[in-house]
C-alpha cells in the first residue's frame, strides 16, 4: 500500500467535504450556532417562567368548616389568597382556582382534644400554578403543624425533644470533583457517542453510497489506485471528520454550558463555590478519555462505512445507517442504568465499556487495569470492523451492485422472481418477525404460555416468513436451504448436538456466575415444563411445543432466510457470527444472549457448511428435546441422582465430562467436514 496515494485520497476527500455546503452546515454550522441558541434560549425562558411563577399569588378556596382559625392561617401564608367560591371544584377544573383546602366539620373539636385533624389539598398536577399553590399550602401548613406541636408540649410541660426521639442528620462527604463526575458521568458518555456518530454519519454515507449514486466510484476504481488504498483514504477521512465534529460539538456544548453557569454565578454569588466545584473535571480524566476516544471513533466510523457501502443511493444509505446509529446509543446508555458497573464482564461489551469507563474516570474510581483492558478491547473491535470494511470494499458485487431491491408495492406482478432473498429483504423479514413477536407473541404467551408459544412459532414466525417469500416471488426451496445433506453429515450432527448440550451447560454455569439469572427465570421455567399430569402425553406435548416447533419455525427464519440472504454479501464466517448473534437477540433476554447466541453459531455453522437446513433442525430439536426429557425426569435414574447430588447448575460438570464432550464434538465436526468434501469432490 502506497501511503502517499492514501494521503492524496485523504486530502482530496477532506477538501471535497469542506467544500460541500451541506456538510459544513451539518457538521460545523449547527454545533456552533444551534447549541448556543438552544441552551441560552431554553435557560432564559426557564428563568423567566420561574420568575413569573414566583411572583404570582396562588388562589385557594376552603371547603367545609371555614373557622376563624383556619382563615387566619391561610391569610398568614405568603403569596396565597383565600377565594370564596361556592363552586370551588368546577373553578379548579376551569383554572379559576389553583387549589382547594378541604376541612372537616369537627376540625376545631379534634384540635381542642389534642387529636390529629385531617386536611386534604386538591390541585391539578398538570398545571404549573396549581402545583405551586399545592407546594405553598403544604409548606405553610407544615410550619403551622410544628407550632401546634410545640404549644402542646409546653402545655404538658414537656421539652420539644420529647417528640423527637431520634435526631437524624446526614453529611455528604463526596468532594466537588466526585459530585461533578457523578452528574456528568450520566450525561457525558452518551453525548460523546452521539457526537462521534453524528461526525461519522454524513461522511460515511456520502463517501460510499453517495459516490455510487453519482457514478464516481467506478471512475475511482478504474485508476491504478488499489482498493486498499482507496478504503484507507476514505476511512481516514471519515475518522478525522468524526473526531473533528465530535470534539467541535462537545466544545460548543461545554463553552455554552460554561457561559450559562457564569451567568448563574453572577446572579447568585452565594452559590459560587458550589457551581465552580460542579464544573471541576480532573485533567488526567480528560486525557484518558481522549485516548480511549480514538479507537472508539475508529470503531464507529468503520461500522457506519460498512453498512453504508451496502446501499446503492444516498437516501438508502441513510435508511441503513440510521438504525445503526440508534443501536450504538443503546450500549452507551448503560451508564444511566442503576447497578451497571465496569467489571470483568462489562469491560468486554463494545461502546458500553467505554461509557462506563468514562463515568469511572469522572468519579475517580477507574483503575489503570480497567483503562488498559477497555482500550485494548475497543482497539481490537475497531480493527475487526476495519477488516470487515476493507473486505467489503474488495467485493465488486457490493461496490458496483445494481440490484434494485424489493419494490414497496402490493402488486405481486411487479416483483421479479429470484432464487434467494437479498440482504435487505432477509433483514427486513427478520425485523417484521421481531415486531410481531414483541406486539403479538408476548401478548399470546402472557395469556397462556404453551398455546402462546405455538401461536408464536407457526403464526408469527413460520407463516409470515413463507408468506413474504411467496409474495415477492423468491424460490422457497432455495431461500430456505431445503437440500439433502450428506449421510456422514447426519452422523456428525448426531455426535455434535448432545456434546454441545454439555458444553453449553458448562458455559451457562460460568455465565450465571458473572450475570446471575433472576428468580423469575426459575418460575418461568417451572411454568414452561408444567403441563397436564406430567405423564407420557404431557412429555409428548412438550416435545412438540419446545422441541419440534422451534426446530422447524425458528430454523426457517434463521438458518433459512437469514443465511441465504447474508451469504450474498458476507463471507461464511461473518454469516455464522451474525446469524448467531441475531439468534441470541431474538430471545429478548440479556440472560440468554450468550448461551443462545453460541448455540445459534453452532446451528448456523451446520447450515453454512452443508448448505442444508435439516441438520440445524436436527441439532435444535436434540438440544431442546433433551432439555425436556431432563426436566421431566425421563432419563436414567442414576443420571438424575448424579445431577441432583452434585448440584450441576451451581458447580458445573466435572472436567472429564466437559473434556469428553469437546472430543466428541470435534470428532462429529470431522465427520461433517469430510462428508461435505466428499460430496463436493463428486
Amino acid at each position: 500500500m502506497n501511503l502517499s496515494i492514501v494521503k492524496t485520497i485523504f486530502l482530496k476527500e477532506m477538501l471535497d467535504t469542506f467544500r460541500d455546503k451541506r456538510t459544513m452546515i451539518a457538521m460545523v454550522g449547527l454545533p456552533i450556532i444551534l447549541y448556543p441558541v438552544l441552551f441560552i434560549t431554553a435557560a432564559q425562558v426557564s428563568i423567566l417562567q420561574q420568575t413569573k411563577t414566583n411572583e404570582t399569588v396562588s388562589r385557594a378556596a376552603i371547603q367545609g368548616s371555614t373557622t376563624e382559625r383556619m382563615t387566619t392561617w391561610i391569610a398568614d401564608l405568603e403569596q396565597v389568597d383565600q377565594v370564596d367560591n361556592p363552586e370551588a371544584r368546577a373553578a379548579l377544573d376551569a383554572g379559576d382556582l389553583d387549589a382547594i383546602l378541604i376541612v372537616t366539620d369537627d376540625f376545631e373539636d379534634i384540635l381542642a382534644s389534642d387529636g390529629s385533624a385531617p386536611l386534604k389539598i386538591l390541585y391539578d398536577a398538570t398545571e404549573g400554578p396549581s402545583r405551586e399553590a399545592q407546594r405553598r399550602l403544604v409548606d405553610g401548613l407544615v410550619d403551622l403543624r410544628k407550632e401546634l406541636l410545640t404549644e402542646r408540649l409546653l402545655t404538658e410541660d414537656l421539652e420539644t425533644t420529647f417528640a423527637l426521639p431520634l435526631d437524624i442528620t446526614t453529611d455528604n462527604i463526596a468532594p466537588p470533583s466526585k459530585s461533578t463526575g457523578s452528574i456528568l458521568g450520566m450525561i457525558l458518555p452518551l453525548i460523546m457517542v452521539v457526537m462521534l456518530g453524528i461526525g461519522a454519519f454524513y461522511p460515511a454515507v456520502d463517501l460510499t453510497a453517495g459516490e455510487k449514486e453519482r457514478g464516481t466510484f467506478e471512475t475511482l476504481l478504474s485508476t491504478p489506485t488499489s482498493k486498499l488504498e482507496i478504503i484507507a483514504g476514505k476511512f481516514l477521512t471519515v475518522f478525522a471528520l468524526s473526531m473533528f465534529t465530535g470534539l467541535l460539538n462537545l466544545a460548543s456544548m461545554v463553552i455554552t454550558l460554561m457561559f450559562q453557569l457564569n451567568q448563574l454565578l453572577a446572579q447568585q454569588p452565594d452559590n459560587g463555590d458550589f457551581i465552580l466545584g460542579w464544573i471541576e473535571i480532573p485533567p488526567s480524566s480528560i486525557l484518558a478519555m481522549g485516548i480511549v476516544l480514538i479507537p472508539m471513533a475508529f470503531f464507529i466510523s468503520a461500522v457506519m462505512m460498512t453498512v453504508a457501502l451496502l446501499a446503492r443511493s444516498f437516501k438508502e444509505a441513510q435508511n441503513y445507517v440510521s438504525p445503526v446509529f440508534i443501536a450504538i446509543l443503546l450500549p452507551a446508555s448503560a451508564v444511566s442504568i442503576p447497578g451497571i458497573e465496569l467489571n470483568n464482564a462489562t469491560q468486554f461489551i463494545p461502546i458500553a465499556n467505554v461509557s462506563l469507563l468514562f463515568r469511572d474516570l469522572l468519579t475517580g474510581k477507574a483503575s489503570l487495569d480497567m483503562f488498559f483492558v477497555v482500550f485494548i478491547c475497543t482497539a481490537i473491535y475497531a480493527m475487526l470492523a476495519l477488516v470487515i470494511a476493507a473486505w467489503m470494499f474488495q467485493r465488486e458485487d457490493v461496490i458496483l451492485s445494481e440490484d434494485s431491491g424489493v419494490p414497496l408495492t402490493l402488486n405481486r406482478n411487479l416483483f421479479t422472481p429470484a432464487s434467494t432473498p437479498t440482504l435487505g429483504t432477509a433483514l427486513g423479514i427478520f425485523a417484521v418477525v421481531m415486531m410481531l413477536i414483541f406486539y403479538a407473541g408476548s401478548y399470546a404467551q402472557g395469556r397462556d404460555l404453551h398455546s402462546g408459544l405455538l401461536i408464536t412459532q407457526y403464526l408469527i414466525i413460520l407463516l409470515p416468513v413463507v408468506g413474504i417469500l411467496w409474495f415477492i416471488k423468491v424460490n422457497i426451496k432455495e431461500a430456505l436451504n431445503l437440500r439433502r445433506a450428506p449421510g456422514g453429515a447426519w452422523l456428525g450432527t448426531a455426535l455434535m448436538a448432545p456434546a454441545w448440550l454439555l458444553i453449553i451447560l458448562q458455559i451457562g454455569v460460568y455465565h450465571n456466575r458473572i450475570l446471575p439469572a433472576p428468580k423469575e427465570f426459575a418460575a418461568l421455567s417451572a411454568d414452561l415444563f408444567t403441563i397436564g399430569d406430567g405423564g407420557p402425553l404431557a412429555v409428548l406435548a412438550l416435545l412438540f411445543i419446545i422441541g419440534v416447533s422451534p426446530a422447524i419455525c425458528e430454523e426457517v427464519l434463521f438458518r433459512g432466510v437469514l443465511v441465504s440472504g447474508l451469504r450474498k454479501r458476507m463471507p461464511s464466517w461473518a454469516v455464522i457470527l451474525t446469524v448467531g448473534l441475531l439468534f441470541g437477540l431474538f430471545h429478548l433476554s440479556v440472560h440468554k444472549v450468550v448461551t443462545t447466541g453460541l448455540s445459534g453459531v453452532f446451528f448456523t455453522y451446520l447450515a453454512v457448511c452443508t448448505g442444508s437446513i435439516f441438520l440445524p433442525m436436527l441439532a435444535h430439536f436434540t438440544l431442546n428435546g433433551l432439555a425436556v426429557l431432563i426436566e421431566m425426569g425421563y432419563i436414567p435414574t442414576f443420571v438424575i441422582n448424579y445431577l441432583e447430588n452434585n448440584a450441576i447448575e451451581e458447580q458445573g460438570l466435572p472436567l472429564w465430562v466437559v473434556a469428553a464432550a469437546v472430543v466428541v464434538f470435534i470428532v462429529g465436526a470431522i465427520f461433517l467436514e469430510q462428508s461435505v468434501r466428499r460430496k463436493q469432490a463428486t
